[in-house]
């Protein structure tokens, strides 16, 4: 094939067009909708979830209302109608199963451990109670914000790896089988940090 042939024969639609059409043709109305309202983080109308989703403002309307009554969207009332938007603790509750799926009960255990012995050095560094205190002495300019934002990644981590220690039992994946994944030498809680401390996933 000459340059010239191959140029002539390039596509010359629109990527994201041709993206879209994969996607509706790969998933069904429900899972469109879930998917788009996992990442919905701001109250939307059912039309523009719709819109979205690339379904009708009734099929929206119908899934919506089945993810809000199993927790997984929150619904606003408003003057101008009812706002949908991901429910806050669905990104906690994700991290929890994602700690099951990689996480023996022991590495929890570990990260906890390690994550208060990093709450306690900066207690001890900075001679204060919690972050609320460390924040009203800080002035502007002060390096210890950088610490005071990691303190706060901190305290996220551990009531996400506690609860995450309380529910493991509980599990409807059955994440224990983490703990044969362990035998084959994947790194243990300590060398990973504290659970990975995901920043990107923090709730």
């Amino acid at each position: 094939m000459t340059d010239a042939e191959s140029t002539d024969d390039r596509w010359e639609g629109d990527a994201n067009e041709a993206a879209v059409e994969d996607w509706t043709a790969d998933t069904t109305t429900f899972e469109r909708v879930r998917q788009i309202i996992d990442v919905t983080t701001e109250p939307q109308s059912a039309s523009e979830i719709a819109e979205r989703a690339h379904v009708s403002e009734p099929t929206a309307r119908k899934h919506l209302s089945a993810l809000a009554e199993t927790g997984r969207v929150k619904t606003i009332t408003t003057e101008s109608g009812t706002r949908y938007m991901r429910a806050p603790q669905m990104l906690a509750m994700r991290r929890i199963a994602d700690i099951h799926r990689e996480h023996t009960k022991d590495e929890i255990r570990q990260a906890i451990q390690d994550l208060k012995e990093e709450r306690r050095d900066f207690q001890d560094q900075y001679d204060v109670a919690d972050i609320d205190e460390l924040t009203l002495e800080l002035e502007p300019g002060d390096e210890g914000w950088g610490d005071l934002t990691r303190w706060q990644q901190v305290e996220q981590n551990l009531e996400i790896a506690q609860a995450a220690l309380t529910l493991y039992d509980f599990d409807p994946d059955d994440s224990r089988s983490a703990a044969a994944r362990a035998s084959d030498g994947r790194t243990s809680a300590r060398d990973r940090g504290a659970l990975g401390d995901d920043t990107s996933q923090m709730a």
